[in-house]
């Protein structure tokens, strides 16, 4: 498998909310680029519509989470006790810190990278007046006393934006713990005692050779590191292949998201995506739009540019739409998404009925 990067262009409408303004007015998240202002939305909410795109479309299922610390220091944490990357793709994909005392922490870099997405358009300062007249309405029509509207301002950016996904091959559905003691293995349970000398026992365990258990989903190894352990998760194939094409599929066919209440549509009008020897957002600084004069469509410019990059590692997918189309002539492209999928290892080559 090799590592991938895709990067989308979407239509988007105020989807990362930021502090109100003025206290009656919600604002949404800007920055200056080139002296001009845009408004972006950040990774957090992009890996929140992903994964929940995933827990509906594949079934994913939030991995469990616990409270540490104490005091005004006490954070909420992924409970790497209960779940780890074999059991919840969650962690696999996105990554978690469990912090072990004040100093020491368990921490796995998310294969999955992910940028902001920024508005290829200006933010001109638009802005949209709305009042709960349908609930005093009914308040009025009740009898109630005191029912008085609630009038609000809401800034407002309907924007192309542009995102950027990396997957690591090599780091996805693979992790290392270092452990005190030598995990105990008794009646199909793997014990494991972590640094702060929390136990996770993990179920269903058949032991393939002194220091290699096999799970449903994958091989625990152990391994001596000085006077500790290392344990080491790794994913089988085939669930590795089955988690990156739902991430894959997920990205292309749109997230699921919603802000303010309001459905909104992170749907690719066009993607491009490859892949690549360093899980480089490669394309993502080239690519910018332009409009076609006379239409309300768009072509896509920096392409042959972010193609000229030496970390691309095999051909290259594109997917257009009537809105958004290439504006340059590209070689070594392919269309077919299960083209891309084999290009990538992620499916294997569909073999040709043989003639008779």
């Amino acid at each position: 498998m090799k590592n991938i990067t895709m990067t989308i262009i979407f239509e988007g409408s105020a989807l990362n909310r930021d502090e109100k303004v003025g206290g009656n007015i919600l604002s949404i998240k800007k920055l200056q680029l080139g002296g001009k202002t845009v408004s972006f939305i950040g990774k957090t909410a992009i890996r929140y519509y992903l994964f929940s795109t995933l827990c509906k479309a594949f079934h994913w299922e939030p991995a469990k989470v616990l409270v540490s610390g104490r005091g005004e220091q006490k954070v909420v944490q992924f409970d790497i006790t209960k779940d780890d990357i074999l059991s919840s793709p969650e962690l696999d994909a996105f990554g978690y810190m469990y912090t072990i005392g004040d100093q020491m922490s368990i921490t796995r870099k998310a294969p999955v990278g992910i940028t902001k997405a920024i508005s290829l358009t200006d933010w001109n300062g638009d802005m949209a007046f709305y009042c709960n007249h349908d609930l005093v309405n009914r308040g009025i029509s009740q009898g109630l006393d005191n029912v008085t509207p609630n009038p609000f301002n809401k800034e407002e950016h309907l924007s192309l934006y542009k995102v950027s996904f990396t997957i690591d091959a090599e780091r996805f559905g693979r992790d290392e713990w270092i452990l005190n003691e030598k995990p105990d293995f008794k009646n199909n349970q793997l014990t494991l005692t972590l640094p702060d000398n929390k136990k996770k026992t993990i179920d269903k365990v058949q032991r393939v050779n002194q220091n290699e258990y096999e799970t449903q989903k994958g091989i625990i190894k152990v391994e001596n590191a000085g006077n500790k352990f290392k344990a080491i998760f790794e994913l089988k194939e085939d669930e590795k292949k089955k988690r990156i094409n739902e991430l894959l599929t997920a990205i292309k066919d749109g997230l699921y998201a919603q802000s303010s209440g309001e459905a909104n549509t992170i749907v690719p009008l066009f993607i491009i995506a490859a892949p690549v020897k360093i899980p480089s957002p490669i394309f993502h600084p080239y690519i910018d739009i332009e409009e076609i004069e006379g239409t309300k469509s768009y072509k896509v410019k920096g392409l042959a540019d972010g193609l000229k990059n030496s970390w691309v590692d095999g051909k290259v997918f594109i997917m257009e739409s009537e809105k958004i189309k290439p504006g340059e002539k590209l070689e070594n492209i392919i269309d077919n998404w299960n083209g891309f999928l084999q290009e990538c290892g992620i499916k294997n080559e569909e073999q040709k009925p043989q003639n008779p």
